[in-house]
């Protein structure tokens, strides 16, 4: 089934590119290589080239290019039109397997999970899932070691999300191998719904989690 909504993460949503990624610019093209090529960028605006330049730094949080904090505020909190972020988001989302998308909390410190492609076409989305929806881990996902780090994979997939810390550990270690809800893992784990409704959409725009609709 097609999701029909997107999620807004409650927590932060920061970018980077992959770490073997770099940009070319030059004064009317605007390139990124990679690891599977190269990707020209139609949209050679100041703010997508300030954007992609912050994104080799590191996990970042777009909103605090300040052409795009208020559009990014709008956006969060479906409070208006938001028409330059998701200009912007398209074009993100054109680096395909480049972009890593990664959650962090609203403390200002670094990601909790980043999502990792392992395929140059994989395209990420977050969908929406409700509170009371029972959602499971994908059958063979695992954990893994990853450069001192957790990562959950699953064969066949185009992506596999890395696990830097609590609670996005807590949370993904609750679905391996059984059913339950967004509810269900809030209360069990004493966390706030919106985290974990967060980190159960990253994960099923990963691929590793799917919902048990009838």
């Amino acid at each position: 089934m097609v999701p029909t909504q997107s999620h807004v993460p409650a927590g932060r949503p920061l970018w980077s590119l992959l770490e073997d990624a770099f940009v070319d610019e030059g004064v009317e093209h605007l390139t990124v290589h990679g690891r599977w090529g190269a990707i020209e960028i139609a949209d050679t605006s100041p703010l997508v080239r300030e954007a992609l330049h912050r994104m080799t730094l590191g996990p970042v949080a777009l909103e605090n290019i300040s052409a795009l904090h208020e559009n990014f505020v709008r956006w969060k909190t479906g409070s208006g039109p938001c028409l330059i972020w998701r200009k912007l988001k398209n074009t993100l989302d054109q680096l395909g397997g480049c972009l890593v998308p990664s959650l962090g909390l609203n403390d200002g410190a670094g990601p909790i999970l980043s999502v990792v492609a392992v395929t140059r076409d994989a395209v990420f989305a977050l969908p929406h899932i409700g509170d009371d929806e029972v959602v499971t881990m994908r059958p063979r996902t695992e954990i893994e070691r990853l450069n001192g780090d957790q990562a959950l994979a699953c064969p066949g997939l185009s992506y596999q999300v890395i696990l830097h810390s609590a609670p996005a550990t807590e949370i993904a270690k609750s679905l391996l191998h059984t059913e339950s809800t967004i509810a269900q893992v809030a209360e069990s784990l004493q966390v706030e719904k919106t985290l974990v409704a967060d980190v159960v959409a990253y994960l099923a725009g990963a691929g590793l989690v799917v919902v048990q609709r009838c």
